[in-house]
This record gives C-alpha cells, sequence and structure tokens, in this order.
C-alpha cells in the first residue's frame, strides 16, 4: 500500500524543509512547493493525501490569494498554519475552505494528529480532470 501524501507550502525555506523532516520522520511521505500556484500546477497520482499550508500576513488579504486556497483545499483537505493571533486570516482561510488552522509556535505532535485526521478525512485524492 502506498503511503499517505502530505503537500506542504511555504515560501520559506527552513519551515519547508523541517515540516517535510518532520511529516517523513512520522513515516508519511511529504512533497514540497514554495507557492499554492506551483502546488495547484503539480502532477499527482491518486492517493491519500492532504495540504499543510504555511501562510503569512497577506495571503490571503487579496481575492487572488483567497482563490487560490480554495482551489487547494478543494482538491485536498488543507491545514493552515498561522501566526498566533491572525483571526482575520484564520476567518478568511475558513471561508476559502480550510479544514483546520494550526497556530504557531506548535507542537509538532499536535501537527502530526492534525495532518493524520486530515488524511482520514477523503479515502484518497484524485486529480482534477481540467484546471479551475
Amino acid at each position: 500500500m502506498e503511503k499517505s501524501l502530505v503537500f506542504v507550502v511555504s515560501a520559506n525555506d527552513a519551515v519547508r524543509d523541517s515540516t517535510r523532516q518532520l511529516i517523513e520522520a512520522a513515516g508519511l511521505h511529504a512533497q514540497t512547493f514554495a507557492t499554492i500556484q506551483a502546488f495547484l500546477d503539480a502532477v499527482v497520482s491518486g492517493r491519500r493525501a492532504c495540504l499543510v499550508l504555511d501562510v503569512n500576513k497577506g495571503d490571503l488579504s487579496d481575492p487572488q490569494g483567497q482563490t487560490l486556497l480554495a482551489r487547494a483545499c478543494a482538491r485536498v483537505p488543507g491545514l493552515l498554519i498561522v501566526d498566533r493571533g491572525d483571526v482575520p486570516m484564520a476567518v478568511k482561510a475558513v471561508q476559502a475552505g480550510a479544514m483546520e488552522i494550526v497556530q504557531k509556535p506548535y507542537a509538532d505532535e499536535n501537527l502530526l494528529r492534525s495532518i493524520k485526521q486530515a488524511l482520514q478525512a477523503v479515502p484518497f485524492f484524485a486529480p482534477l480532470s481540467e484546471k479551475m
């Protein structure tokens, strides 16, 4: 059986690498992207998957950012990592389809628990037949 796949999106190289290492240490497969658009453009095969998106202040402040997030969360269950106290961004993320909001700083085991719950939310990821 194929390992579950966790897509990690962050503009920060260190965040992408450390999150990927955490996920792989838990026995899951991770694939990283620097932007939501890069994730949306990627070709992936059908398998159980979720998205971990590290968002910064301003990422969801415009309609284009919210549209990209909605497109990403329509493809796979999405978890957003946000800075503590950024309630407006969290609200926008949930409205765009995010499954859960994880506040920084977070305990590794809490993020992994959220990832495992997201992976159980849908049986597998089926790529969209056409771009939205």
